[in-house]
């Protein structure tokens, strides 16, 4: 019988004899393109000059028309990272991460989990403990039916528009619009409660407990300054902030210990109410996943899920707004559905804001063994990155590339994407074993409450001018989005 492991230590075998036997045709790693640089400061001046952190998505765009599809650069590391912005070169990538892919971790949460002995959840586990514990959330999460979740996310979306529409009706007459005062906020919540319905199996956010209930709300803005002290420590040296004390490091240090300590007390506290319920909780408990990993694996996905799909639903919404007519197609749509029937343009309106908008503009992976990429030799353990925002844009695969067109992804007779040539070149949750976990929850989510918004509103944008991209951990919008409704 042929193992993981041993197909593994096959290909390797097989790639170094195919190698070996063709020097020729395989260039050196020093052969990748790359950007020159000065001596000692590297093509350090050049990214501070370009915007530095918040700008690094535009930054390796520029590079990549440069230097091509992959190049190298050193950014503040030891080793030279490989970026590559291609479909061919982005699969080629997967097939090299093994059978424990590894990928590239904020320094700041790193340092933080050693100093404080912390063990994290599936997006710092590596390893058996990652393989083991990623196929038991595979079974709920990803595989197999999925339908009881719909109805948690479903429900949150619901009370979402219930409230929007309660406070129209308050403070608007029928021709005027209601503002979406701190929109960020609002979706957020939304977003917790989404998660904390599917780990408890019932709307924390219906609780007669007052004291969860506010634990909930300040848990949420907690693991929203997460974000913000750690988008600080994407401009400085995180050990140097943590060495001198410096307020960066002391705020994020605060924030996420704050959250670490609060998750848990709202996992222990929501048991005391709801028992072990009939979600997630009680799925893990099934499989004899014990408490304490059961507490860092729920916080840990709200700390990554709830902030990303917050945004993503944001950036959605934004590009509902860029045209009149979009909202209207959509609308049509969604009005002339039969039970139990989706919108494919409202599928592919969000299949568009994940690709203009990656909420991880770069996905990162350590190689496992030596590869080849491109035609380049590439040593085991080096990082490479997929240039996503570069690939989503990019006109070779996306024509008019900058038109927000839903209608790309609907398939011809012939079964092929109509305004789409390479698919792969957009995937905002990766591939591999290691793709994102909550890829199901997040898209359901989004769709549950658009298509929600869609029959009930009309929404327009008060921006005066175009809302672009900025990195803050993730990719977030670089001015206040100011949405208004008006019910329909």
């Amino acid at each position: 019988m042929i193992t993981v492991k041993n197909s593994e230590k096959i290909y390797k075998k097989n790639l170094n004899i195919l190698i070996k036997n063709d020097e020729k045709k395989f260039l050196p790693f020093e052969n990748i393109p790359a950007a020159k640089g000065l001596p000692i400061f590297g093509t350090h001046l050049d990214f501070i000059a370009a915007g530095s952190a918040q700008h690094l998505h535009t930054y390796i765009s520029k590079r990549h028309e440069q230097l091509g599809p992959i190049f190298r650069e050193k950014l503040g590391s030891t080793q030279d990272a490989v970026f590559v912005a291609s479909p061919n070169l982005m699969r080629t990538v997967f097939n090299y991460e093994g059978q424990y892919p590894t990928h590239p971790l904020p320094e700041s949460w790193t340092i933080y989990n050693n100093k404080h002995n912390c063990r994290r959840g599936l997006f710092f586990m590596n390893g058996r403990e990652w393989l083991q514990n990623r196929r038991i959330m595979n079974k709920f999460l990803l595989n197999g039916n999925c339908n009881w979740i719909d109805q948690h996310i479903h429900n949150s979306s619901r009370n979402l528009i219930d409230l929007w529409k309660k406070e129209y009706r308050r403070q608007k007459t029928s021709s005027s619009f209601l503002d979406l005062n701190n929109l960020e906020a609002q979706l957020y919540r939304w977003s917790i409660d989404v998660l904390t319905s599917i780990m408890f199996g019932i709307s924390i956010s219906n609780s007669s407990s007052e004291d969860l209930l506010n634990e909930i709300e300040i848990f949420s803005k907690n693991v929203n300054k997460i974000f913000e002290s750690s988008s600080s420590l994407m401009n400085f040296p995180p050990k140097l902030a943590e060495i001198l004390k410096l307020k960066i490091w002391t705020d994020f240090e605060t924030n996420v210990t704050n959250v670490l300590e609060m998750g848990n007390k709202i996992i222990d506290k929501s048991v005391s109410e709801f028992g072990y319920g009939n979600g997630l909780l009680s799925k893990m408990i099934e499989c004899k996943i014990s408490k304490d990993d059961i507490k860092r694996i729920f916080v840990d996905l709200i700390i990554a899920a709830g902030d990303t799909t917050a945004y993503s639903t944001q950036w959605a919404l934004y590009l509902l707004t860029k045209s009149r007519n979009i909202q209207k197609i959509a609308r049509n749509e969604i009005n002339s559905l039969k039970a139990n029937e989706e919108s494919q343009y409202i599928k592919g309106l969000i299949r568009e804001t994940l690709r203009l908008y990656p909420v991880a503009p770069f996905i990162g992976r350590f190689l496992a063994t030596d590869a080849i990429i491109g035609n380049y030799r590439i040593h085991k353990d080096t990082l490479v990155l997929l240039s996503l925002y570069t690939s989503g844009r990019d006109e070779n695969s996306f024509p008019n590339a900058l038109k927000v067109s839903p209608e790309r992804w609907f398939r011809n007779p012939n079964g092929e994407l109509k305004g789409v040539l390479h698919p792969t070149a957009s995937i905002p949750f990766a591939m591999g074993i290691r793709s994102c976990i909550g890829k199901k929850i997040a898209l359901n989510q989004m769709y549950s409450l658009i298509s929600q918004i869609i029959p009930n509103f009309e929404i327009l944008c008060l921006n005066d001018s175009d809302v672009d991209v900025i990195l803050r951990m993730v990719a977030v919008p670089n001015q206040p989005i100011r949405l208004v409704i008006r019910e329909i």
